[in-house]
C-alpha cells in the first residue's frame, strides 16, 4: 500500500495541501481561500478558526474524493506564514491571529528599540511594528485580561494547527528567528529579552527542528479531520524556511527570488552568521542545522504586475495576463527611456518607507502603452536588483533560482535576467515550492531522504527546468538605465514626506 507525507501550506490569502509518495510525486493538491480582516487602525487579522476548517476540508477531500485511507499518511508537516501572533487561550478560545502585515505595534517597537538598541546582535534582526515582541508588547496594553489568561502564544499560522491536532505548543528556529526573543546562534529564546520585556517564558512554544515529531494526532482531532489517532505531526517549518529548501537552496551562496503577491530574494550563509544593520534584511535560521537565510522581503511584486494588467487591459475579455504579455513583447528593453518607481505599497527594503509611492518617470511624446507596461515590469525588476547587490557578493556569478507566481510569465524572466546579467533558473510548477520544501521535514524524518542536501540533490535539483539567459544587448541598456533609476527614490523622497 502506497504511503504518504501530508503536507499543509497555510499562507495568507490560502491554505494548500497535497500528498507526496517516496518519490516526491504530488496527489490529492487542493487549494482553499482563506478571508483576512483589516481594521480603520492598521489591524490585519485571520480567524484561526478558519485555519482549522479549511485543513479539514482538504483532508475530507483526500478521504472522499481520491479514497486515501487515513493510515497511508505517515505524517503530518506543515509551512505557514511568519511572525503572527496568535494567543491560545481555553478561557477565551479562538481569538483572531494578528499577522506579520499588522502595523498597530508601531510604538512599541520604538520602546523596544530605545530601551534595547543593541537586540539585533541577538536575535540577527531589528525590531519592527510586525515583530511578534511588540505585538505582545502592545496585547499586554490593550488585552491585559485575555494576555494573562494566555495559555501560550504560537507565531505562524502552522503553530496553531498543530496545537489543534495533538495540544502541543511547539514552533520551529526559522520562525522563531522572525519573533525578535529567539538567539539566532544559540536558536533558544534569549533570557535577556524576555526578562527586560516581562515576557513570561512558560507563555512561549518549545522551540523544535523541523523534521522533530511534536505530538500525534489526538482523539478528538482525529474524529473531526478523519487522520488516523497518533498519526505523528512534525513541527514544520515556517514559510520563508520551507520557500528556501524548495528552492533548493541549501549551500553557502545558493540565492533565489520569490515573487507571489509580495517578494522576497534570499542567500545562504554559512553558520549563524547575522547581516549589518541593513535595513530591511532579515536573518533567519535555515533547516539544515547551522546555516542562516539571509532574507530582503519586498511589499511590491506580483500585487504591482496584477495592477498592470487592469490597469492596461483590463477591459479585455480573454486571459488579461496574455493579452498583457503579448504588451511586454511589443516594448524594447528600456521601455523607450520610461522608468517606474514600483512601490505602490510602500515598501520594507531596498528601501524602508510605508509612505513611498509608485511612479512613471520620462514620459515624452513617443510613449506608448507598451512602454508604461514594460517599465512597470523593469522597475520590479531593478528593485530586485538593488536587492541582490546587497546580499550577494558581485564575485559570485552562479544561476538564480526564481519561484512563485511571477515565474510563470516568460517576459519578466527575461526581464529579471537581462536587468540581473545573470541566468535565472525556473523550475517547473514552482507554485509548490513551498509545500515541496516543507514536505522535505517529512522525508527527512521518516527516512526517505538522509538530509536535506539529500532531498534536494534526488527531488528538486533533477527536476524539469526552464533557463533564462541575460541577453547581452538589454543588459547593457539596463545597466544604463539601473543607474537612473537609484536615483529615483532619493529625488521623490521629499515629495512624499
Amino acid at each position: 500500500m502506497e504511503t504518504y507525507v501530508a503536507v499543509f501550506d497555510i499562507g495568507t490569502a490560502a491554505i494548500k495541501g497535497m500528498l507526496l509518495d517516496k518519490h516526491a510525486s504530488i496527489t490529492g493538491e487542493y487549494t482553499v481561500l482563506l478571508n483576512t480582516y483589516h481594521g480603520e487602525n492598521g489591524e490585519i487579522e485571520q480567524n484561526t478558526i478558519d485555519w482549522w476548517t479549511k485543513v479539514k476540508e482538504i483532508a475530507n477531500k483526500w478521504w472522499t474524493k481520491i479514497q486515501i485511507d487515513p493510515k497511508q499518511v505517515e505524517v503530518i508537516t506543515f509551512s505557514g506564514q511568519m511572525e503572527d501572533v496568535i494567543p491560545i487561550s481555553e478561557k477565551h478560545p479562538n481569538q483572531r491571529a494578528i499577522l506579520y502585515l499588522d502595523t498597530r505595534a508601531d510604538q512599541e517597537a520604538t520602546i523596544i528599540n530605545e530601551k534595547l538598541p543593541t537586540i539585533h546582535k541577538k536575535t540577527g534582526n531589528t525590531v519592527r511594528s510586525s515583530t511578534p515582541l511588540a505585538k505582545l508588547l502592545w496585547f499586554e496594553n490593550h488585552h491585559p485580561t485575555l494576555h494573562e489568561a494566555t495559555q501560550c502564544y504560537v507565531f505562524s499560522a502552522k503553530d496553531s494547527v498543530i496545537h489543534q491536532l495533538t495540544n502541543a505548543f511547539a514552533t520551529d528556529p526559522t520562525t522563531a528567528a522572525t519573533t525578535g526573543m529567539m538567539n539566532l546562534t544559540t536558536q533558544q529564546w534569549e533570557p535577556e529579552i524576555l526578562q527586560m520585556f516581562g515576557i513570561n517564558a512558560r507563555q512561549l512554544p518549545t522551540l523544535h527542528n523541523s523534521e522533530d515529531i511534536v505530538g500525534l494526532v489526538t482523539e478528538t482531532a482525529a474524529e473531526e479531520t478523519g487522520f488516523f489517532e497518533s498519526t505523528p505531526v512534525l513541527c514544520g517549518s515556517g514559510d520563508a524556511g520551507a520557500s528556501t529548501l524548495g528552492a533548493a537552496a541549501v549551500n553557502q551562496g545558493d540565492t533565489y527570488f520569490y515573487i507571489g503577491t509580495t517578494g522576497w530574494a534570499a542567500i545562504i550563509q554559512e553558520g549563524m552568521r547575522r547581516n549589518p544593520n541593513i535595513n530591511g534584511i532579515f536573518s533567519l535560521a535555515h533547516l539544515p542545522k547551522n546555516r542562516t537565510i539571509s532574507i530582503a522581503p519586498l511589499l511590491n511584486a506580483g500585487n504591482v504586475h496584477r495592477w498592470a494588467v487592469e490597469m492596461f487591459v483590463g477591459n479585455v475579455q480573454k486571459d488579461k495576463y496574455a493579452v498583457f504579455e503579448q504588451l511586454l513583447e511589443n516594448a524594447t528593453a528600456g521601455s523607450n527611456g520610461l522608468l517606474f518607481l514600483p512601490y505602490l505599497n510602500g515598501e520594507r527594503c531596498p528601501v524602508h518607507d510605508t509612505e513611498a509611492k509608485g511612479a512613471f518617470w520620462g514620459i515624452g511624446p513617443n510613449t506608448e502603452k507598451s512602454d508604461l507596461a514594460k517599465a512597470v515590469m523593469e522597475g520590479i525588476c531593478f528593485s530586485f536588483k538593488q536587492i541582490i547587490d546587497v546580499l550577494v557578493d558581485e564575485r559570485d556569478q552562479g544561476i538564480l533560482t526564481l519561484i512563485g507566481g511571477g515565474s510563470n510569465s516568460t517576459s519578466w524572466c527575461q526581464i529579471l535576467a537581462d536587468i540581473i546579467g545573470r541566468p535565472v533558473r525556473v523550475p517547473k510548477n514552482s507554485e509548490y515550492t513551498p509545500a515541496l520544501g516543507a514536505a522535505s521535514s517529512g522525508f527527512v524524518n521518516i527516512g526517505w531522504a538522509f538530509d536535506y542536501n539529500d532531498f534536494c540533490e534526488r527531488f528538486l535539483a533533477t527536476a524539469d527546468v526552464r533557463t533564462y539567459k541575460p541577453i547581452t544587448q538589454n543588459y547593457e541598456v539596463y545597466k544604463e538605465n539601473y543607474q537612473r533609476y537609484l536615483k529615483l527614490y532619493p529625488s521623490l523622497k521629499p515629495v512624499y514626506e
